[in-house]
């Protein structure tokens, strides 16, 4: 997947470019160029996976084959493996019509944990 900067700057880059970049030349940010689409079957083949499961099927176009299938999928199911809570980000009722997600199962009991402890690992790939 090919991702732009926000200013229009600087060089088109792939994925891995972009993961290791952080701010684009022009300081902009990067963003794709193309946003992937979810068909309504594809949401609803996501009901009853697990959270890492459905990580992987969103997160995996984003990355375009810079890291392979199997390596994404082991990163993503060590990265959440290793939360406090078998949901990994559990949603407690707290009204008739009103939900809290609790983001603080990661290792660092922060809400960052559920994108950076990833990233973490991409980095290391």
């Amino acid at each position: 997947m090919k991702y732009v900067s926000t200013r229009g700057e600087a060089p088109e880059l792939e994925f891995d470019d972009v993961l290791l970049a952080g701010l684009a030349t022009d300081g902009g940010l990067y963003v794709p160029a193309d946003w992937p689409q979810f068909s309504s079957a594809e949401f609803e083949a996501m009901a009853g996976l697990s959270y890492a499961g459905i990580a992987y099927r969103v997160i995996h176009p984003f990355v375009g084959g810079a890291i392979d299938d199997d390596a994404l999928k082991a990163m993503i199911d060590e990265t959440y493996a290793g939360f406090g809570h078998p949901a990994v980000a559990p949603l407690k009722q707290i009204g008739d019509n009103d939900w809290l997600m609790e983001l603080f199962h990661g290792p660092t009991l922060a809400f960052k944990d559920y994108a950076l402890q990833l990233v973490g690992r991409m980095f290391d790939h």
